[in-house]
């Protein structure tokens, strides 16, 4: 091999070792304070959520929904655990039935102190207008992206929901927008960040 060959593959395998080297390790952190134990974070709806097509027809609003979840894992690439409640009430179409809260996860971005939740496991039954008929269309999470969680200091954390849900049957998947503010068990307006 040429030494001009030797020298780029050289310069190419240090170049991905920086890369890697420089990936982000995700904790959270609340009121400015890094965590190193559980956290428990709680979601409270701000306003309402739809579920809609993913070509953007009208399936199911809701006005009321809560979600809350434990960190077992406190520091790595992300950080999560299983979602311990989660309910959802008040909507066009009624009941939305929740089989299995599943987990989440929440992973910072870049040297932010933002973070993209995902959730996996959750598998839900909703009520959705099609074609002028109401239908129940079962979806399911799978390492799903929900999201991004804008971390504070100080103030209230929100999370931004505008996922696509895989379902079956009738509707292959629903578009999900919601926003949530994002607090500690320890009380609402506690600042959640992500850090390195």
């Amino acid at each position: 091999m040429k030494l001009s060959k030797m020298l780029a593959a050289a310069a190419a395998v240090l170049a991905l070792m920086a890369f890697a080297s420089t990936a982000s390790a995700t904790t959270l952190e609340t009121n400015g304070v890094t965590q190193t134990g559980a956290v428990t974070l709680e979601w409270s709806l701000v306003g309402s959520f739809t579920y809609e097509t993913t070509t953007g027809a009208f399936a199911n609003t809701c006005s009321v929904s809560t979600w809350q979840g434990t960190t077992s894992v406190f520091t790595g690439t992300t950080v999560g655990g299983s979602v311990s409640a989660l309910s959802v009430s008040n909507c066009t179409h009624s009941p939305i039935v929740i089989s299995s809260k599943g987990s989440f996860s929440v992973e910072r971005i870049g040297t932010t102190t933002n973070g993209t939740v995902r959730t996996s496991g959750l598998t839900l039954t909703v009520p959705v207008t099609i074609f002028g008929s109401v239908v129940s269309v079962t979806c399911t999470t799978s390492n799903t992206d929900l999201g991004t969680l804008t971390g504070l200091a100080t103030g209230t954390a929100h999370l931004s929901v505008n996922a696509s849900i895989i379902c079956g049957g009738t509707l292959p998947s629903i578009r999900w927008t919601a926003t949530y503010a994002l607090t500690t068990s320890s009380g609402a307006g506690h600042a959640i960040g992500v850090v390195a």
